[in-house]
């Protein structure tokens, strides 16, 4: 347990449940230590847009690290595990971008502990997918997409490619029917066709977008006339979707589909969804027998223990 006159909150995520929490805990009552792989929270419906530069990215997110709150302290890193019974975190740091030497893993003891670790991507385990794909959950992501963007245009526009290997660099694909991957499309879309194709007239007509869902139709989950009208916008647009589509395997300029085999494209957004923090599998809690994975509580928000009873100090 951690020895300090006051006692230690550790607070895990940066998210909607984490971060007002670390805002409003009193820091003259406690010692706040939040642990994240990502300094901000992310306002992920603003990203899409921030990203094909309808606004400057810091307006996407809202930083940890204030001025008035100081005393709060922020690692960058990602928790691996939770010894409960203890009180100890095991945490991996998230700062390999630097290349700067560092503990492979460190411990953070604590008094009590807020569980918010949030989601991560959703691959279904489709080999390839995290090496090349880019995704949208945060406003870095939100920076390789604009990159990426410029780099297929660029590539694009070197001397010597025959129009059908422009055509293949210019291919937009993006995996997954739901409200990220509609939106992305159509921000997309706006980008280049109100933008980007006036600074490269040569490449005019040569930009495909195309969207892939394995389910039968797009925004699935949604009431069936948002779905039809989302399908009817985007048809106006000239962007091809391919529902009932088995994505197998993706490589660094291709994906492979189960009904049409390979597919090349410049750019590849993945936006199927999101699933539940590995980290809970690893925690001694109570979970749903059904459906996505999290932690059960009281009405205190106490964690449950496997057997149901409430656990002191752990919400």
């Amino acid at each position: 347990m951690a020895s300090s006159a006051k006692q230690t909150v550790a607070i895990i995520g940066a998210g909607w449940g984490a971060y007002p929490l670390s805002q409003q805990l009193n820091l003259a009552r406690y010692n706040v230590k939040v642990i994240s792989p990502v300094r901000t929270l992310q306002y992920t419906p603003l990203l899409a847009s921030a990203a094909c530069g309808l606004f400057d990215l810091r307006l996407a997110e809202e930083p940890l690290r204030r001025q008035h709150r100081t005393q709060m302290e922020y690692y960058k890193a990602a928790a691996e595990d939770v010894d409960l019974g203890n009180k100890i975190i095991r945490c991996r740091p998230a700062v390999r971008e630097l290349n700067v030497q560092v503990a492979e893993m460190f411990e953070v003891p604590y008094d009590k502990i807020v569980l918010a670790p949030g989601c991560e991507v959703q691959t279904f385990g489709t080999p390839g997918a995290i090496e090349h794909a880019l995704f949208l959950r945060n406003t870095n992501d939100a920076r390789l997409l604009q990159q990426r963007m410029l780099q297929m245009l660029d590539a694009a526009s070197l001397p010597g490619l025959s129009e059908e290997r422009q055509r293949e660099i210019l291919h937009i694909r993006i995996v997954g029917g739901g409200a990220i991957g509609i939106e992305a499309t159509a921000e997309l879309y706006d980008l280049w066709h109100e933008s980007m194709r006036h600074l490269h007239p040569h490449l005019d007509g040569k930009v495909t977008i195309t969207i892939h869902d394995v389910a039968p139709s797009l925004l699935s989950t949604f009431d069936q006339s948002l779905s039809d009208y989302a399908m009817k916008s985007l048809e106006a647009k000239k962007v091809e979707m391919k529902t009932s589509s088995h994505i197998q395997k993706v490589e660094a300029d291709a994906i492979y589909t189960k009904e049409d085999g390979r597919l090349p494209y410049g750019l590849l957004l993945w936006a199927t969804g999101n699933k539940a923090s590995s980290l809970l599998d690893r925690l001694e809690v109570r979970k749903p027998e059904k459906g996505l994975p999290r932690i059960l509580t009281d009405k205190y928000l106490r964690a449950l223990r496997p057997d149901g009873t409430p656990m002191e100090d752990t919400f």
